[in-house]
């Protein structure tokens, strides 16, 4: 089964597709779906732990709809592919992801 992603914002669902591809992380068994992170938090962004159900994964990506939403997601989407490769978060990793990836 392939990866399925739902967000509400069409241009940061064509980002979150670009990101899982670009990460080899497409073909993975997952649901993820990007939401607005609440304007309470102070973060710009945030991976809820991940729900297993049979082989499926289920992850839900809060995001600060700021100017800012672009990379947060890109550095969230590599927190998606941690997850599922190999179930350790890396922050080094995902800063390093969000400062080189080119928009599409």
């Amino acid at each position: 089964m392939k990866m399925e992603i739902y967000c509400k914002q069409k241009h940061l669902l064509n980002l979150a597709i670009h990101h899982a591809k670009a990460l080899s992380v497409d073909s993975k068994d997952a649901v993820i779906s990007i939401k607005r992170l609440p304007p309470q938090f102070t973060q710009k962004g945030l991976i809820e732990y991940p729900r297993t159900l049979g082989k499926r994964v289920y992850m839900d990506i809060y995001i600060k709809m700021d100017d800012e939403k672009e990379i947060t997601l890109a550095h969230e989407m590599m927190h998606v592919k941690q997850v599922l490769i190999d179930g350790v978060i890396d922050e080094n990793e995902a800063y390093l992801y969000e400062k080189t990836y080119e928009m599409p």
